[in-house]
């Protein structure tokens, strides 16, 4: 089923590649944009345990900047992200512990424009993202903080994820809102762990 997913996510964004690549009779239907966002959000975890469904919510960041290419109302847009999101609470033995888990991010997006003006522009848009955990840093307090892999804490290197969204441009800011699932396992424990994201992003547009 997941494999399906990812063959038919792959399918209609080299689909939409391929229509914006093909060869034009005025070059001005090919328009180029460069983005630098930054932006908050919310990931949630889901547990899938046999005592039922446990959920995680943390607060995240993140800053990126990518490149979109138009052709009248069809886009795609190819991104990079550096992503943190962060956890506080109590433990039992180490006290106080608070924990940020540094990934990034290479979402691949494919979308259309269905309102434009000079000034105003309004996209929707899906996509796949490859999510890649790089470094988890635990603080305790009194104590030296401790780097770990993602392996350490039973968090998976790397994340397919299926990503839907909303966006707007005021003039030379952009405003995106989007939604992200993923595909495979969030852990690497026996049991599966689901990852929900929502992000609010504001770019500048070159």
């Amino acid at each position: 089923m997941i494999m399906r997913k990812l063959f038919l996510i792959a399918l209609f964004t080299l689909t939409l590649a391929l229509s914006l690549a093909a060869p034009t009779s005025s070059a001005a239907q090919l328009k180029l944009d460069i983005k630098a966002f930054i932006g908050i959000g919310g990931t949630t975890y889901v547990s899938m345990l046999e005592t039922g469904r446990e959920r995680d919510l943390f607060g995240s960041y993140e800053i990126g900047f990518g490149a979109r290419l138009r052709r009248g109302k069809a886009f795609i847009e190819a991104l990079f992200s550096f992503n943190r999101w962060i956890y506080e609470g109590t433990n039992p033995t180490l006290g106080g512990v608070k924990t940020q888990v540094n990934s990034f991010e290479l979402p691949f997006l494919a979308g259309y424009i269905p309102y434009k003006n000079p000034y105003f522009k309004w996209f929707v848009y899906g996509g796949y993202v490859s999510h890649f955990n790089t470094k988890i840093i635990v603080q305790r307090e009194g104590q030296p903080s401790l780097r770990l892999r993602p392996k350490a804490d039973n968090l998976a290197i790397y994340q397919a994820i299926a990503r839907f969204g909303t966006s707007v441009d005021l003039a030379m800011f952009n405003l995106d809102l989007n939604y992200s699932i993923s595909l495979n396992s969030a852990t690497t424990t026996s049991y599966r762990t689901g990852y929900h994201q929502v992000q609010l992003n504001l770019a500048y547009v070159f």
